[in-house]
């Protein structure tokens, strides 16, 4: 009964077919097959960042990235907007990433929208995973990456979200569509977040209905161990959950 319902949600209640009606079916049947039959990519994945004073959250996201499997698949993408620490954060980077790393700072407001365009168009490789800093990283990122992210797909993973500074405890995320894998050359009519929403939330949402809007599917699904760690709160006091 409970995948019945689930489906029912899926088919009729999803924010896609809420937000842009029932044609976004098609683009999850297409991605759905390509998900099935495709082949999968073996191209380096670059994880793409955008900061402005968050180097401790980096060196954890570093350090947990350093344990993936097969972490030599990887490479990093990481541009500091307005970061006070921003000249040690990139020493520290070169110190400690082993892999490829492309790093380009600017003096300017943090945006989050710019911050994380510039780090994934300076990205030299194709696959891409676009990363907030609070993250863990989990041991079977790869494997995750790979098998959601196809031709006709991008992968926007549901996190788990740290409730209180004090304790692990978590619950999933499944308000946010923050963090994504995508193909460049698939996604080059939509892969980039608009950068005249420059306050704080729904760049994230507004990415993952382009993606429909370009016949692709978003393919949303719980990533074990995908951790985003407590922070203070940043939204607004009159900011409003879209679903």
């Amino acid at each position: 009964m409970k995948k019945l319902k689930r489906f029912a949600w899926f088919i009729f209640k999803s924010p896609q077919r809420k937000m842009l009606g029932f044609g976004t079916l098609l683009c999850d049947l297409k991605g759905l097959f390509s998900i099935l039959f495709g082949e999968k990519s073996t191209e380096p994945i670059w994880v793409c960042v955008g900061v402005k004073d968050r180097t401790k959250n980096i060196h954890r996201l570093v350090q947990s990235l350093s344990t993936i499997y097969n972490n030599e698949n990887f490479a990093l993408s990481v541009h500091d907007q307005g970061s006070a620490d921003s000249t040690e954060l990139e020493l520290w980077l070169k110190d400690n990433w082993p892999g490829k790393l492309i790093w380009s700072s600017a003096k300017a407001d943090f945006n989050r929208s710019m911050a994380f365009n510039t780090a994934v168009n300076q990205a030299t490789g194709n696959l891409v995973f676009v990363c907030d800093a609070d993250m863990t990283l989990p041991p079977n990122l790869e494997q995750q990456i790979r098998k959601y992210t196809r031709p006709a797909t991008a992968w926007f993973p549901v996190c788990q979200w740290q409730l209180n500074p004090n304790n692990d405890d978590w619950m999933w995320f499944t308000q946010g569509t923050g963090l994504f894998s995508a193909h460049k050359i698939w996604h080059k009519n939509s892969l980039g977040y608009d950068e005249s929403i420059t306050g704080w939330g729904g760049e994230d949402w507004n990415q993952f209905f382009s993606m429909y809007k370009s016949g692709m599917m978003p393919v949303r699904t719980r990533c074990k161990g995908l951790f985003h760690h407590w922070h203070e709160p940043t939204e607004p006091q009159d900011w409003k959950k879209l679903f």
